[in-house]
């Protein structure tokens, strides 16, 4: 058992409120009791631990908030996400136990876009195994493989791609991988119900991407995660709508005047395509479109579509 296996254990071991004896735990991880000490020192980094001196003494972890982000590495997260969905380990109940609890914990603590639900409905799989698709992600993220995919888009075309992964992650209660398409030779977001065959093949590649950034700008520039036309955005919008969206950072370089009457004016540069589209049609009659002029023709050929589906 390695040293981090044995700290990991520790920490579920020490859980609050429960005192532990350091020869108890030496004896459980057949270490000295000096490791054990240490042990304790390397956790005392980002846990508060209290040592309760006597015969009924011991160790007693006082926090309850764990952070994993910081007490690991960004390696060291993905080596227990695909550990805690491996076999391998299957026969620990302890051990498979608290790889389970971190990678929920941090799965929990991953990036904000991941609260960001749809309500009133649930995922259809059509009858995929999305689990066992995310764990062969995990190792191919982990070991830098590339991956064959065969992938359906918005439109219902399905493809045989070739993809380099770089990392899971939640937006709207769906799991998606962003990667690297070798196909169109861009970065993509892929949904992982979407992909109806998977081979993970033993060809490396270097990720040369800041992923987090990437991230972090797609959600600072667009409405949702993904790139689209961009508009130059002025709004009027009416009660109770405006106190909603006043209410939001939308993008960062949103421009929010209070009119009278509760009503406000939005002035926004954004990236999105159907999903501002979406988003404008959601304020239904309490949203009046200023400009641009492109956008106003978009929708009102939409809600035309809209209509014309009411009189079939």
């Amino acid at each position: 058992m390695s040293n981090l296996d044995n700290i990991l254990k520790m920490i579920f071991k020490l859980k609050p409120g429960v005192v532990i004896k350091r020869k108890e735990l030496a004896d459980e991880f057949n270490i000295s009791e000096k490791q054990v000490a240490r042990y304790k020192r390397i956790l005392e980094e980002f846990f508060t631990i209290e040592s309760i001196p006597g015969p009924t003494g011991g160790y007693r972890l006082l926090d309850s908030y764990f952070p994993f982000k910081e007490l690991l590495t960004e390696d060291e997260v993905m080596l227990l996400k695909y550990y805690s969905a491996s076999s391998q380990y299957s026969d620990d109940e302890k051990l498979r136990k608290a790889l389970d609890k971190i990678n929920y914990s941090i799965l929990k603590e991953d990036n904000q876009i991941s609260a960001q639900i749809i309500p009133y409905s649930r995922i259809n799989n059509n009858g995929r195994d999305i689990q066992r698709t995310q764990n062969k992600f995990y190792e191919a993220i982990l070991h830098k493989y590339e991956v064959i995919i065969s992938y359906t888009s918005n439109e219902g075309k399905s493809t045989r791609r070739r993809v380099q992964p770089y990392k899971l992650f939640m937006y709207k209660g769906e799991c998606y991988v962003i990667a690297k398409c070798l196909l169109k030779d861009s970065i993509r977001f892929f949904k992982l119900v979407r992909i109806s065959e998977m081979i993970v093949t033993s060809i490396k590649f270097e990720q040369n991407l800041d992923v987090e950034k990437f991230l972090q700008d797609s959600m600072d520039k667009n409405i949702g995660i993904f790139y689209g036309q961009e508009y130059k955005l002025k709004l009027k919008i009416y009660p109770p709508m405006s106190n909603t969206i006043k209410e939001r950072i939308w993008v960062d370089n949103q421009v929010i005047t209070e009119l009278e009457n509760g009503e406000i004016f939005f002035e926004a540069t954004m990236q999105g395509g159907p999903e501002i589209i979406s988003w404008i049609l959601s304020m239904r009659s309490c949203v009046k479109v200023i400009e641009p002029e492109s956008l106003k023709i978009e929708l009102k050929e939409e809600l035309e579509k809209m209509i014309n589906n009411l009189k079939k």
